[in-house]
């Protein structure tokens, strides 16, 4: 099974990221994406019509509105779809799509972090924005896979929290470099941010490979994970 996570930064590359999302197609079973609003996924229509698309759309009353979409390959079959993070103030949003594979069931969860304030580093309303999500999966004894754009540093207690409770933290175990690229740190060349975006996994899954590849496609790196499920 290959997942691929990326925060598309509402397809301002538009033609590189139409291209890197077509490619990744032929052999891609789940999409997780960030930043899909209804423009976005009308272009996405083509690329993606051989999957079912699950559609998370959190209002928060101005530019800091979450818009997430989740794709399956449309001969997998989906389980269950949870909204989390939906009734709480000043923190993100995240989608579980529950699936069953290979006669297992099997959660990938798309998560879109608050954003604000403009710092990666912990505030109460992250820690209770972590602390959510492990809370939703915590009695679940299905293969979890939780990934995205948190908006913070990896030192932060928001992130290490996953850790604390059993998670596999896939940027740290791969020491991946980066998950941002020029494109990010050109707008705020003051303030060079190295990570946002995560995969955590639980159980210890077997993995083929996992990589983010330094492409200009958003700016935020993709996040692919090729396992044996």
């Amino acid at each position: 099974m290959k997942i691929l996570f990326l925060n598309t930064w509402s397809y301002h590359e538009i033609n590189n990221i139409k291209t890197f999302l077509k490619e990744q197609s032929k052999d891609t079973n789940v999409f997780c994406l960030q930043e899909v609003g209804k423009a976005a996924r009308e272009m996405y229509k083509n690329i993606f019509s051989n999957y079912n698309e699950i559609f998370n759309f959190k209002d928060m009353k101005g530019d800091d509105d979450f818009h997430e979409a989740t794709y399956i390959k449309n001969d997998m079959e989906i389980v269950s779809n949870d909204y989390l993070l939906k009734e709480m103030l000043n923190v993100g949003t995240a989608l579980n799509t529950k699936i069953k594979y290979n006669n297992k069931l099997i959660n990938i969860c798309n998560v879109h972090g608050t954003p604000r304030p403009k710092h990666k580093d912990d505030t109460k309303e992250r820690i209770e924005q972590s602390q959510e999500i492990l809370s939703f999966f915590q009695g679940l004894d299905e293969i979890k896979i939780i990934g995205g754009d948190f908006n913070l540093d990896p030192h932060t207690e928001s992130i290490e929290m996953f850790e604390k409770n059993g998670y596999v933290n896939l940027i740290k175990k791969y020491k991946i470099p980066t998950t941002r690229n020029n494109l990010a740190w050109n707008k705020y060349p003051n303030n060079k941010q190295l990570f946002a975006d995560y995969v955590f996994i639980k159980p210890d899954l077997n993995i083929n490979k996992f990589s983010v590849p330094n492409l200009n496609v958003s700016d935020h790196l993709p996040m692919i994970l090729d396992l044996n499920v």
